[in-house]
């Protein structure tokens, strides 16, 4: 009969029945598999033999006897060490201990079917589960178990069930364990329901401790002392799903004082704003971080310390786990547009040229490919079916790419106008009757902002095909106009007058030498002669060449003025009908 105080030291004779004075009696937490802190870690190290001076010898799954065996002695191991060392002096150390003789028993079951993440807690729920239905039946006598010498002899058959129940060990067919005999998956399932049919049956077995399942749904982890739960009330030890309420309490206050700190972060950071676009960047930083940091914390607390077991710490963990995939995508589109703009922020690259707006847009690409990569390698850890996905992705593959044939366009279209660089930003261009300054080469499309002051936004997939006139990239200013004078005027007047202009336009100020000004009486018009005049200006600084515009108009009107020489204007000529019955008619001769 137990006592008031569970001494591990002792067997506890206590039936099933007597479940919850037990649970309220226990003075100490145990630590079984659940302490184990790494869930990849520790299904990728394999700490061997049972036998302490050969660490790395592998666990005996060479039959269904060995597997049978090992999964037994490694549990049992686990709880001598708990009984004999770790209740009286919990530590670090014997924790350490005790995760490399568990990681030994997991490797006895098939988790091959369980989902990364998953793993190392479904392990221990069914490792537990095992170990207590196994030590409760009857088992057939060792010779009766097929061994190693059974299959060398005999092809034998590929699985081995114990008489009368379901717990199946299998022979792996494929992958790196192929040979071994393993707890099958299907066992692995169904261990809680062989623990739930045979728990109120008395051990045939010598265990280490009895009743080492109820004791998990009490104890802690290594951080907090067993004097600790030892103290607390009868009701804060009352199991509720599977969980002593001290549990649920602490998970609350942890998931509280997680939010709250979120919060406060979140509270602190949004308001912040300024024109350094790093400094933006790095603000926005901040709290996806933190959350990247607080989930496998988080993590930690919960199934590490204040020990969630079962169906709870699975959910803990696909949670927290989700999260930091999910955040960890937002990171990483932050982070690649942060290195495009610290790049740019070099003395080698002009924050508006076209090479910082091809840094940025492969910041994007390169964002959008590393969030894909960590959403597929995290669904391939928390178990969801890439496969279906992918399948789902290639049903619904052609409305998407319908939905989105207008984005990819304006992505090709950007791509090309990147490679070819007709235009960049801050040069003026003329495209579609818009004239202005190129403000911004996006994925989508080209940002103007005219002359008039407004901002226009045109397709990169017409911008990749439309005529692009670039005024910026012009080398000079041509100007060509048309001088007309009078009819009346006589060949030596315009004679002079070509005279007057082509001296105006001599080594006039931003004249190339390669493009001299060209004067000519070339055309007689319907009301005038015509003098055809072309010059060009250099460099291509738009209002002082129409500084100089002006200067050379009012010298012409001077200079024309002082020789009596007329400018030719439009006539019109009215006719006026005599009879009163007809309209009137107009002749007007304008200037074309």
């Amino acid at each position: 009969m137990c006592t008031n105080g569970f001494k591990p030291d002792n067997r506890c004779n206590c039936q099933m029945g007597r479940k919850s004075t037990l649970l309220t009696r226990i003075t100490r937490p145990p630590l079984l598999l659940l302490w184990l802190l790494s869930v990849n870690l520790l299904l990728a190290v394999t700490p061997s033999s049972g036998d302490e001076r050969y660490p790395l010898e592998p666990v005996d799954t060479s039959s269904p006897r060995a597997t049978l065996t090992s999964l037994l002695s490694d549990v049992d191991r686990v709880w001598q060490v708990y009984r004999d060392q770790y209740w009286h002096d919990p530590s670090k150390e014997l924790d350490d201990q005790i995760r490399v003789i568990a990681a030994r028993a997991l490797r006895t079951m098939d988790l091959s079917k369980v989902a990364p993440s998953a793993r190392t807690e479904t392990g221990y729920d069914a490792g537990t589960f095992l170990y207590e239905t196994l030590s409760r039946i009857e088992l057939p006598p060792a010779e009766e178990i097929p061994d190693a010498d059974y299959y060398q002899e005999t092809e034998g058959p590929a699985e081995w069930t114990i008489p009368h129940t379901g717990i199946t060990i299998a022979r792996i067919t494929e992958g790196p364990r192929k040979g071994e005999f393993l707890f099958s998956a299907a066992t692995v399932d169904r261990a809680e329901e062989f623990y739930l049919k045979t728990r109120a049956m008395p051990y045939q077995r010598d265990v280490p401790i009895k009743y080492s399942d109820q004791l998990r749904q009490v104890g802690p982890g290594w951080w907090i002392p067993m004097s600790a739960i030892d103290r607390l009330p009868v009701w804060l030890k009352k199991v509720v799903l599977e969980h002593a309420l001290w549990k649920w309490l602490a998970l609350i206050a942890l998931l509280t004082v997680a939010s709250a700190l979120l919060w406060f972060l979140h509270h602190l950071t949004r308001h912040g704003s300024s024109e350094n676009t790093i400094s933006n960047y790095l603000r926005r930083l901040i709290v996806p971080v933190f959350v990247l940091l607080l989930m496998p914390l988080i993590a930690y607390l919960a199934t590490e310390q204040i020990n969630l077991i079962g169906r709870t710490a699975k959910a803990v963990l696909f949670t927290t786990q989700t999260i930091k995939y999910l955040i960890g995508t937002w990171v990483a589109w932050l982070g690649s547009l942060l290195v495009a703009e610290i790049v740019i922020r070099s003395p080698r690259i002009d924050n508006e040229s076209l090479d910082a707006q091809l840094l940025r847009l492969s910041a994007r690409i390169t964002g959008i490919i590393l969030g894909l990569v960590i959403i597929f390698y995290g669904a391939n850890q928390l178990g969801v079916p890439l496969v279906g996905v992918l399948a789902g992705v290639g049903v619904g593959g052609l409305a998407i790419a319908l939905a989105a044939q207008d984005s990819l366009k304006n992505l090709l279209g950007s791509l090309m106008i990147f490679m070819d660089q007709p235009y960049k930003p801050g040069q003026r261009i003329v495209v579609q009757g818009h004239d202005g300054f190129v403000e911004q080469i996006g994925l989508r499309s080209t940002k103007i902002r005219l002359l008039t002051g407004a901002q226009t936004s045109i397709p990169n997939e017409k911008m990749a095909s439309l005529d692009v006139e670039n005024i910026g990239r012009r080398n000079f200013i041509r100007r060509q106009t048309n001088i007309r004078m009078a009819y009346d005027t006589p060949p030596a007047k315009i004679e002079e007058a070509l005279t007057i202009i082509k001296d105006i336009l001599r080594d006039h100020d931003g004249m190339r030498p390669e493009l001299p000004p060209r004067v000519f009486f070339n055309e007689f018009n319907a009301d005038s002669f015509n003098i055809f005049v072309s010059y060009w200006y250099h460099p291509p600084r738009r209002w002082r060449s129409m500084q100089f515009d002006e200067q050379v108009n009012l010298e012409i009107v001077r200079r024309f003025a002082a020789a009596g020489i007329k400018f030719a204007f439009p006539t019109s000529t009215t006719y006026l009908s005599q009879n009163e019955d007809q309209s009137l008619q107009l002749s007007i001769m304008r200037d074309d």
